[in-house]
């Protein structure tokens, strides 16, 4: 008996793959400042993502500012990708779209895991996490947290997660 429901449920992951190739849910590599319908008419079982991958962290007056790529990757559409920059506000946790002033301070980005920054003078820290994603129905996305060290509050950093020509 056990063999069976085994073997049936190989039989549903490989039928389901199959219907979201057919569907033209696999993506595309070319990409438009935001997604475009590819002409496809299939309906969607995934219905994609939205990612935001920081490229440079930067600190200035008590600010913090992050830059990277945001990328779209809805179903059934060729993905939209731009180059956004936000500068954090580590005392409230609300972000602007800005970017960074030429001489603010690089913050080094590690080569895995998430990215910290102390806000000297403070207890507090903007901790950015370069894996953030959200589904592509949702208008912000979470790119982080404001941790307060002193008092263990924390306070969750969204950007607008809108596509933008």
């Amino acid at each position: 008996m056990r063999g069976k429901a085994t073997k049936g449920t190989y039989a549903i992951v490989a039928t389901l793959g199959a219907v979201v190739l057919a569907m033209g849910c696999s993506g595309s590599d070319d990409y438009g400042p935001c997604p475009v319908d590819n002409g496809s008419d299939a309906v969607c079982v995934w219905e994609g993502g939205i990612t935001f991958v920081p490229d440079k962290v930067a600190q200035k007056n008590g600010f913090v500012f992050v830059h990277g790529e945001m990328m779209w990757s809805p179903c059934a559409m060729t993905p939209g990708k731009q180059i956004r920059s936000y500068r954090i506000d580590p005392s409230t946790a609300v972000t602007v779209r800005m970017d960074a002033p030429a001489d603010a301070e690089p913050v080094p980005i590690p080569a895995q895991g998430k990215i910290e920054v102390k806000i000297e003078g403070t207890t507090r820290r903007v901790v950015i996490d370069p894996g953030a994603t959200i589904s592509v129905n949702e208008s912000r996305l979470p790119i982080g947290e404001l941790v307060n060290d002193g008092t263990g509050i924390t306070a969750p950093i969204e950007v607008e997660a809108v596509c933008n020509e």
